[in-house]
């Protein structure tokens, strides 16, 4: 009952809300699409988008990317632990 309640309350605000700006929720929700239709981008109705443009969370999305760290290679990489060890001996002159 308490969420029925908290969606009826919504859909009134919003429509005073509207109101004042001299539109419907039908109005209002014809302009959403127009825009996302036009930008071919939804982003601007999540809380984060408005923060920050696309460009720069691609910028911040590579440079996360780009601060991963990269497996380094060996040449023990493909060597057996007997193999290492011996290689190993063999280097410091004990074998």
């Amino acid at each position: 009952m308490r969420k029925e309640f908290y969606v009826t309350y919504k859909k009134e605000r919003g429509a005073q809300v509207l109101a004042q700006a001299g539109l419907t929720a039908s109005q209002a929700i014809n302009l959403m699409y127009d825009r996302i239709i036009g930008e071919q981008d939804a982003t601007f109705l999540l809380p984060d988008a408005q923060a920050t443009p696309p460009a720069e969370r691609i910028q911040v999305a590579a440079q996360f990317v780009d601060s991963l760290s990269r497996k380094t290679s060996s040449r023990f990489d493909d060597m057996t632990k007997a193999e290492i060890r011996a290689e190993r001996l063999a280097s410091r002159g004990l074998m």
